[in-house]
């Protein structure tokens, strides 16, 4: 008789413990889901660990330095070294300065747009802004803007998903992965997670480790500084079946460019100059736009800058020698330097002295 209440008692339990169960589980969620909105860390390490070294480098107190951000995808965060701009900027200005990479890739103009705002809402104002202008990002097509294919809705906080809504992201498709990043996080965000407690256990093209390896001013350099004839040329088959398709009969224009317009505007109301720029890209890799292209590029870059009010943009894509990248649009650190020098000279000093009058 003994055993037998037992084994009712222990049924009546079971329920109850399921149910425990759930609501604990479901608390974890929650919690987790929220954690992820407050801290870009978890959401968008990408985002979060460059945004946590340039707030390193920004005085608590005193007089705050002159700031230049320079966002862009993954060429830049290769070739923006903003440690050495930081140098010539001093030497130029005879005062601090702080120079920070806020290169991430696969990013474009909505990406660009949610980052800057992002940086504004952390209380971080740059002086002086560039914008890199990839080409590609920038073309209209079925899947324009391009930049929704790997910027995904789990790495938006919960007011950001408007914002690449209405610059040409599909609406259900932000809205279904975002209620499910913040409803089931530890499965939507396990990439994320996981990359933070064993990036071992998943592969490096899943990893959000980007920006964890970049120096204090946000810049990063390939691992191989001296690749071999071999690497240099299976790298650049890969840049030629992802971009030639694309930029050998590219029209600009599409919802990116609603994007750029909006980041513009941020700017403006800050009273912040703001730049775009080309990047450099080598011979070879120009030579995957035709002459129509270029040409069209041209003069849509030159009426966007006119109809903006702001200076034209710097077409950098010839500054540097062939043997300066790995893969014809990645920088080597030789390239990062040439190109960062001649930028700090030719675009950011001019624009930091013409912003201060």
């Amino acid at each position: 008789m003994t055993a037998l209440t037992q084994f009712f008692r222990a049924r009546r339990r079971a329920p109850r413990a399921v149910l425990w169960g759930f609501a604990i589980f479901a608390a974890s969620q929650l919690g987790l889901g929220l954690a992820a909105d407050l801290y870009p860390r978890i959401r968008d390490p990408l985002y979060g660990d460059k945004k946590v070294k340039l707030a390193r480098r920004l005085p608590s107190t005193g007089e705050r330095p002159s700031t230049v951000v320079m966002l862009g995808s993954s060429r830049t965060g290769l070739a923006f070294h903003g440690c050495r701009v930081e140098e010539r900027l001093a030497v130029e200005l005879g005062r601090p300065a702080v120079a920070f990479n806020m290169g991430v890739p696969a990013s474009g103009p909505v990406t660009h747009l949610v980052y800057l705002n992002r940086l504004i809402d952390d209380g971080i104002v740059p002086d002086f802004v560039v914008v890199e202008v990839l080409p590609s990002m920038i073309a209209i097509g079925k899947d324009s803007p391009l930049e929704q294919n790997w910027f995904y809705a789990d790495r938006l906080k919960y007011g950001e998903r408007d914002t690449v809504i209405r610059n040409g992201f599909s609406a259900s498709k932000v809205n279904d992965r975002w209620w499910k990043s913040s409803l089931i996080p530890a499965y939507t965000l396990r990439f994320q997670l996981l990359t933070r407690i064993a990036p071992s256990w998943i592969p490096w093209q899943y990893r959000f480790d980007w920006s964890r390896g970049t120096d204090e001013c946000g810049w990063g350099k390939s691992v191989n500084q001296s690749p071999s004839n071999e690497v240099r040329a299976a790298g650049f088959e890969r840049s030629r079946a992802e971009y030639a398709p694309i930029l050998y009969d590219l029209h600009p224009g599409g919802p990116a460019i609603g994007a750029l317009k909006e980041l513009v505007g941020v700017c403006k109301n800050r009273r912040v100059p703001v730049r775009l720029v080309l990047l450099p890209e080598s011979s070879d890799f120009r030579a995957f736009c035709s002459p129509a292209v270029n040409e069209r590029l041209a003069r849509f870059l030159a009426e966007f800058t006119a109809e903006q009010g702001i200076l034209p943009v710097v077409d950098a894509r010839a500054w540097l020698d062939d043997s300066m990248f790995w893969d014809g649009h990645h920088m080597l650190e030789n390239g990062a330097e040439k190109f960062s020098d001649r930028l700090t000279s030719e675009a950011i000093v001019p624009g930091l002295r013409e912003s201060k009058k």
